[in-house]
């Protein structure tokens, strides 16, 4: 099955703040984190044909995405990764914690950042 990370990054997103409006951020926050996963994974392959198959997560992604882009022409990108506050505290593994974990505080920066990359990797919803 082809991989479609662009409309999934969009899905999870908008999916994400749903459940944030319904106050319900353990699952609002594993979403957005999953549509800054696949925003990442988008822009890479996109960037860079030829690269294979990625199958990371936070925070190995962004090691894995940084050395696949460049730094000046993916200025926006790298920045947003470099950061070292970006996505801090997301895990994959979120998805088996007890709730009430994440907090609205948590909830909205990851909502930011994961804007802001949607933006940098040119992705719209």
């Amino acid at each position: 099955m082809e991989e479609k990370f662009a409309v999934a990054a969009v899905r999870h997103y908008r999916d994400a703040d749903t459940l944030a409006a319904s106050e319900r951020l353990d699952g609002a926050g594993h979403l957005i984190g999953f549509s800054a996963e696949c925003a990442i994974k988008h822009a890479v392959l996109s960037l860079r044909p030829g690269v294979e198959k990625i199958q990371k997560h936070f925070p190995d992604l962004i090691d894995v995405a940084k050395r696949h882009l460049d730094k000046r022409a993916h200025h926006g990108l790298y920045i947003i990764l470099k950061n070292p506050a970006f996505m801090q505290n997301w895990t994959v593994g979120s998805r088996y914690s007890s709730d009430g974990i994440v907090t609205k505080k948590m909830y909205e920066l990851w909502r930011s950042q994961t804007r802001a990359l949607m933006y940098a990797a040119k992705l719209r919803g």
